[in-house]
């Protein structure tokens, strides 16, 4: 009698883990960034080059795409670019030696062009001249905070982002 209620106990026990662990793990979390940004703030962050793109999933122009549980990012202020950002992909030219993403780099020499189209659309190209294998990053951000993201690379297939926009602090 005592075994029997003991392993009842135990089943339980076990549940209620997996019920805790279930709803722990399959929660969405925000950046801390985008929380409490309003549509302003983001407008006034990308039209002075002071905004920060949080990528959430990955888009392969071949394979399946990805949901990105690490934070990967791309800020982008008036006198540099820091991106770090995975890459999933094929290389045509594989460089010997290379054991970081072509996605990872910081950048003093670039090119910034932008528009602003209607209803809170920005349409965004970096092209940066002091990484060769990156050809220009487009963006089309929103000032609801929603971003896009594709990458054109010069030795590589293109990639896509998707995930956030935010003003830097």
């Amino acid at each position: 009698m005592k075994q029997q209620h003991y392993f009842r106990l135990m089943a339980a026990g076990a549940v209620i883990s997996f019920c805790i662990y279930c709803l722990t793990a399959c929660t969405t979390t925000k950046h801390p960034e985008v929380v409490g940004a309003s549509e302003g703030d983001i407008q006034q962050a990308i039209a002075g080059d002071r905004w920060i793109f949080v990528a959430n999933q990955a888009m392969p122009q071949s394979g399946r795409s990805r949901i990105l549980n690490t934070r990967y990012t791309v800020l982008c202020k008036k006198d540099s670019v820091i991106s770090a950002l995975p890459y999933f992909g094929r290389a045509y030219t594989a460089p010997i030696g290379e054991t970081t993403s072509p996605l990872d780099f910081t950048s003093t020499d670039f090119t910034l062009t932008k528009n602003e189209g209607n209803k809170g659309r920005w349409n965004i190209t970096i092209k940066p001249n002091d990484h060769r294998e990156v050809q220009s990053y487009t963006f089309t951000l929103f000032t609801n905070g929603s971003a896009q993201m594709n990458v054109q690379m010069n030795s590589r297939s293109a990639i896509s982002f998707s995930g956030s926009v935010a003003p830097v602090q």
